[in-house]
């Protein structure tokens, strides 16, 4: 039997990972030295994503370090990226004590919106992957439950505050280094949906990550999506853990439509024979197209999953 490679060193991240920081160099070194509402002084970025950035900052009054997430300049004004960054805020709140980062509070820097948070070292899931993957090997059935358990715990306190996550992926699956407290964290709030708000996505708008978002969410349609979107993406990421792979592995945005809307759900057996034949039930379960036919709570997901990989584990 493959397993997984181990051994991979600890960096800093907060929690926007995403494309390279060239083109906006000026910007980011700019805000470098600076303090945020006489609190965090901002120190080198250690993440970016397509709307800002995360810079390292340390507590004037503590030391204390943190990750604050911060809009670029040319979205700043954005009314809905702004009620993201509230929305985040609010739902980090909410999952306080499960695996979501801790949030010390949502201000402001020169009127640009900024959200403080904890600082993590480790590397996100996905690279993880790509590292074992590259190696030829897959995940250990018992890495993967020591991994996705805490994440089933906080998906389960969001889905019953009415908090949908929405973009459930590798990337946001953060695995915290040695040396530190260890655990996962569940990263990026900023597309999170709670039934008591007002949709701010628009209609037509695909969001999530194209190799796990659910056949529903193709749609476009955000009032279309609940719960059981975030149970076929929590599917995928373990497929694609302990397959090597992600379920439907074509090439074109197109392909992975048609895949995900209308093509047979793959063998998890046939990639991982040391796996149970039943491991197939489950895959159909929680990457059904119809979301009807999916597994309703991602407890109900999970306690099948511990049911089918009982004599692996």
């Amino acid at each position: 039997m493959r397993t997984d490679a181990r051994g991979q060193g600890p960096r800093a991240a907060g929690n926007w990972v995403g494309p390279g920081l060239d083109d906006k160099t000026t910007e980011i070194l700019s805000l470098v030295g600076q303090i945020v509402e006489d609190r965090y002084r901002l120190m080198e970025v250690v993440g970016c994503g397509g709307h800002g950035y995360v810079h390292r900052a340390v507590e004037k009054s503590t030391g204390r370090e943190v990750a604050v997430k911060i809009l670029r300049d040319d979205v700043a004004a954005s009314a809905e990226l702004g009620t993201r960054l509230e929305r985040e805020y609010a739902a980090m709140i909410e999952l306080e004590g499960t695996a979501a980062p801790h949030a010390y509070g949502l201000h402001r820097h020169n009127g640009v919106p900024c959200l403080a948070m904890e600082l993590l070292r480790g590397q996100d899931l996905d690279d993880y992957l790509r590292d074992t993957e590259a190696q030829g090997y897959q995940m250990e059935v018992a890495t993967l439950l020591e991994y996705i358990g805490p994440i089933v715990d906080t998906l389960e306190r969001a889905h019953d505050r009415g908090i949908v996550h929405r973009d459930l992926k590798p990337g946001n699956v953060f695995v915290l280094g040695r040396g530190g407290p260890g655990g996962v964290r569940l990263l990026d709030f900023g597309l999170a949906w709670s039934e008591l708000s007002t949709p701010i996505t628009r209609d037509g708008i695909v969001i999530g990550s194209p190799s796990y978002i659910a056949p529903e969410v193709w749609g476009g349609n955000p009032r279309a999506i609940d719960r059981r979107a975030d149970i076929y993406s929590l599917g995928a990421i373990v497929f694609r853990a302990l397959a090597g792979s992600v379920p439907f592995p074509v090439p074109t945005l197109h392909e992975k439509l048609v895949a995900a809307t209308t093509a047979p759900r793959p063998s998890l057996h046939r990639q991982r024979p040391d796996l149970p034949a039943s491991i197939d039930a489950w895959v159909s379960g929680v990457l059904a197209i119809d979301p009807a036919r999916r597994y309703a709570s991602v407890r109900e997901m999970w306690n099948a999953l511990l049911s089918a990989l009982e004599r692996v584990t």
